[in-house]
């Protein structure tokens, strides 16, 4: 079983431009909305790829009751804690001439200490050993990153797996508390956050995912957009060469990624094969408008087109996590 959880749902609204000018009249050539958020996000690209995972954390208003309705239409099973106000809005501009999108992030409703027991509660109820349980995407406010720690910890209490994949200071915020996750996984900008430094080239990169290991996280993902991603795992260091294909939008690419690679460790993939199918994945993702997630005839093709490669001589490992 994988069960996402999402604590700030989205909205996402999509407007395309043609050519985006700061400070001036833009005109809209397409808009679309799609229910978001790092977990749903994931938890959709595992069903389009065949495997249902549960849907979890906070629901808004009525279009928190939207969303669950529109992944319950598709199949998708849900726990939400419902909380009052409304769900955030998020706002894409998309650049049809460069293909680079800005986005616009709504802040989210405060979640009180009693609605998120309420929430641990529930949650603590479905993990079981050997289950993966991503912690995905901001923190609506107050923005205490002590709540993705409460998460890992209820997770390794039951020999659950925990993949975090959020933003540098939330990520460090978390090692510095002790949680330990089984996988992290970030972009290259992320990473840099974590470290309030700029990462030059491949070796910086690669460099300050060990310093993450060195905190005992077994397995670190670093994706690089279109340049190979890095990834530090239990069963060797490889590097991850994406399809050159022309990018509509990236968009949603990220969590594609870390659902295909999930996917491929729960199905008891060896690490290249899954880290293959998240490349594919976050490829596929490319190739939709603004915020449309990937299509699997998309992703089955491009699977052959990745290339893993290792980086560096295998180490001691505890094994391949399922």
């Amino acid at each position: 079983m994988i069960i996402t959880v999402t604590l700030n749902p989205a909205i996402d609204q999509t407007v395309e431009v043609e050519h985006f000018t700061v400070g001036d009249t833009n005109r809209i050539v397409a808009s679309r909305f799609d229910i978001g958020g790092k977990g749903i996000n994931v938890a959709r690209v595992l069903k389009e790829l065949h495997y249902e995972a549960v849907a979890t954390g906070f629901g808004v208003g009525d279009l928190g009751r939207m969303i669950e309705d529109q992944l319950r239409d598709s199949g998708i099973g849900c726990d939400f804690v419902y909380i009052p106000g409304e769900t955030r809005t998020n706002l894409t501009i998309l650049d049809r001439s460069t293909h680079t999108h800005t986005v616009l992030g709504g802040p989210g409703e405060s979640v009180s200490e009693s609605e998120l027991a309420q929430f641990l509660h529930r949650l603590r109820r479905r993990l079981r050993r050997d289950m993966w349980l991503v912690l995905a995407g901001s923190i609506p406010p107050p923005s205490d990153p002590a709540i993705y720690v409460q998460l890992i910890l209820a997770a390794g209490a039951e020999g659950a797996l925990a993949a975090l994949d959020a933003d540098g200071p939330v990520v460090r915020a978390v090692l510095e508390a002790g949680a330990r996750p089984t996988l992290v996984k970030l972009n290259e900008h992320e990473l840099s956050r974590l470290g309030a430094s700029t990462l030059e080239g491949e070796d910086e990169i690669i460099a300050a995912a060990e310093r993450i290991r060195d905190y005992g996280v077994p397995n670190v993902v670093v994706t690089r957009g279109s340049g190979p991603a890095i990834a530090l795992t239990t069963a060797g260091d490889f590097r991850v060469h994406v399809p050159e294909i022309a990018v509509e939008s990236a968009v949603g690419a990220g969590d594609a990624f870390l659902a295909g690679v999930l996917l491929g460790l729960k199905r008891g993939d060896r690490w290249e094969r899954a880290l293959a199918l998240g490349a594919a994945a976050g490829s596929a993702c490319c190739l939709t408008h603004g915020t449309q997630l990937c299509r699997e005839t998309d992703v089955w093709q491009l699977q052959s087109r990745v290339r893993v490669e290792r980086i560096h001589p295998i180490a001691a490992s505890s094994g391949t996590p399922r």
